[in-house]
């Protein structure tokens, strides 16, 4: 698995790991941001990579079956 360039403009879901306020960004935000801030707790949240596999691996069925892209 692979952080697919299908799910960038997909709602992705994921919880904060201090509050469990869930989190939905865009799959092209993920991709791109190692940490941000908690809206609800303002605790500093690591992205790492391995989260974001997992965060596209739980919702590579939004990019099947859907349009091509270029």
């Amino acid at each position: 698995m692979t952080l697919s360039r299908d799910l960038s403009d997909k709602d992705l879901t994921f919880q904060c790991p201090s509050c469990s306020l869930t989190i939905v960004k865009k799959g092209s935000w993920v991709r791109t941001v190692s940490r941000f801030r908690c809206e609800k707790c303002l605790e500093e949240v690591r992205l790492p990579y391995g989260e974001k596999l997992a965060i596209f691996h739980r919702h590579k069925h939004l990019g099947r079956g859907g349009t091509s892209r270029r």
